[in-house]
């Protein structure tokens, strides 16, 4: 019995990871883009250059950018394993385009792929690219980061906390978006701005100015049919104020030929109910003067109450130009009908009708927001 025990012992003590990989063996995926081309899907990975970017710094570039190609998604990806030798890992992904060639009727085979890899986090964000070749994005380098996908991914959620013009989507949120009833998906629409030989040159990190680089663009849907829904600044506004996505957003309006800015911080806004067809938004706002351009003196609470009742008018008018979009485009991708469906099932026949065409004319609202003024001005805040 006492051989048995000890012989136990040794096993255990012994047995190591069975797959254990050694850090250089590994091609960390940093960022990837689907898209298709002549029938076939293509992907391309921005893969972290461990040993370059930590041995020997700026000089050598931190990424690499590899493509492969195939008949469905699995095939593409493992086609790359004929040019390396690096065993992709994919749990620290920071995004993910999808490119528009794959946004109708190829993205159910997409979505189903990325949903049974084990290996993949579901909080990777989800963005698109309209103007540009996503492999030109993912070539881009970044002055503030070695690691260029982190900074975009930063970029789109600090974007949308900070400003309001912006939306971060999980992967998680984008799929159950995807498979809900009357709701679109909505996308942050990445942008390569300048030449992709400058924003790919190493080089261009040492210089303290570059008109090189990626910003977010817009916000885009797309249609039944794949064609793009360019969701403007004030539509975004909106949409974000529906989705309460808004945190510390900036909301400027006028007074006269002048201007003031409002920093927002609370914002809850929702549909509130149904009756007929007129569905009721409902909120509150508080928020803190953030600029101040205007002739009234803020010392009188008669102009706060001003400034409070112009706000809301703007932030309304956001929420009209948003909803307007929806219908003009016949594409719900504010999640009215997810509302509905969810709220008042009965008030439309799912299975046999067309939500985008069919129902979501037929709503009309009311509005019910409250903008309250809490403080005149942010004197020790940041920016």
């Amino acid at each position: 019995m006492k051989k048995f025990l000890i012989f136990i012992c040794i096993v255990f003590m012994c047995t190591g990871c069975w797959n254990y990989k050694e850090l250089t063996e590994l091609g960390i995926i940093s960022a990837m883009a689907i898209s298709k081309r002549d029938g076939n899907y293509v992907i391309d990975m921005q893969i972290v250059n461990i040993v370059e970017a930590g041995d020997k710094g700026v000089p050598e570039s931190p990424i690499s950018v590899m493509s492969g190609e195939g008949t469905t998604v699995a095939d593409a990806i493992r086609s790359i394993n004929m040019k390396t030798s690096k065993v992709f890992f994919s749990s620290n992904m920071e995004y993910m385009i999808i490119d528009k060639s794959v946004t109708n009727e190829n993205l159910k085979e997409v979505l189903d792929f990325l949903a049974r890899d084990t290996k993949l986090s579901l909080n990777f964000l989800i963005v698109t690219a309209t103007n540009d070749d996503p492999k030109d994005v993912l070539s881009a380098l970044s002055q503030f980061n070695l690691n260029p996908a982190s900074n975009v991914s930063e970029l789109i959620r600090r974007s949308e906390g900070r400003y309001g013009a912006s939306h971060s989507i999980t992967f998680k949120d984008y799929l159950r978006e995807y498979l809900d009833k009357g709701i679109t998906p909505v996308y942050p629409n990445i942008h390569l701005v300048g030449s992709l030989e400058e924003a790919e040159d190493n080089e261009t990190l040492k210089e303290s100015d570059t008109d090189d680089y990626i910003e977010i663009y817009n916000l885009v849907a797309f249609d039944k049919d794949g064609n793009t829904i360019n969701i403007g600044k004030d539509e975004s506004f909106g949409y974000n104020f529906l989705t309460n996505h808004i945190k510390n957003g900036s909301v400027t309006s006028s007074c006269g030929d002048n201007h003031f800015t409002v920093q927002t911080l609370k914002s809850k806004i929702g549909f509130d109910e149904l009756k007929g067809n007129k569905i009721t938004i409902k909120g509150e706002v508080q928020a803190e003067v953030f600029f101040y351009g205007c002739e009234e003196s803020l010392s009188d609470t008669k102009t706060l109450d001003k400034l409070a009742d112009l706000t809301k008018d703007t932030i309304t008018d956001y929420i009209k130009k948003t909803i307007l979009l929806a219908k003009e485009s016949k594409t719900d991708f504010i999640g009215i009908g997810n509302w509905i469906y969810k709220n008042e099932t009965d008030y439309f026949d799912w299975d046999n009708k067309d939500w985008d065409t069919e129902g979501l004319n037929n709503i009309d609202f009311d509005y019910d927001i409250e903008v309250s003024l809490l403080k005149q001005g942010n004197l020790k805040g940041d920016i």
